[in-house]
């Protein structure tokens, strides 16, 4: 008797519940994520979710750069306390602004009052802890994400 065209081959990754070792796709997944967060979920076709992940994880790389501002070298961005503040003046005159802790100039308004971001060790702290997470989850997501997908 003829078996139905609808049959579990074994070269079929669907319906894989009988605990066999996961697909290939999974272990890929999982690698490309290791890379780049995001990168795994595009490969299984979660554009949306793959492309959510990268934004995060992207957010925090900046947040962390900008917070180890100045930047000279790789030992600048090890350093979690705050920068150093200079009592000195910026010229010899009077008049002279005091010289404050490194500070991004942002914006300019029309009476002459600066908008500055100062970089702070608890936002470079916090951005650590967002991409790490952000990392693992995209991992473990990446793992998943085929075997999830089979058992639907």
């Amino acid at each position: 008797m003829a078996e139905p065209a609808t049959a579990y081959t074994g070269s079929s990754n669907s319906g894989n519940t009988s605990g066999e070792p996961a697909p290939a796709r999974s272990y890929v997944a999982m690698l490309l994520s290791a890379i780049l967060p995001g990168l795994g979920q595009l490969y299984l076709g979660g554009f949306l979710k793959g492309f959510i992940l990268f934004l995060i994880f992207a957010s925090a790389l900046g947040i962390f750069y900008l917070n180890s501002m100045p930047v000279n070298d790789w030992h600048d961005l090890t350093q979690f306390k705050p920068a150093a503040k200079n009592e000195t003046t910026t010229d010899n005159t009077e008049n002279a602004q005091k010289q404050q802790s490194y500070a991004i100039h942002i914006w300019t308004f029309d009476d002459g009052e600066q908008l500055m971001y100062r970089p702070s060790w608890k936002l470079k702290i916090s951005a650590s802890v967002q991409g790490i997470l952000c990392w693992l989850y995209a991992v473990g997501d990446g793992w998943r994400g085929r075997r999830r997908r089979s058992r639907r």
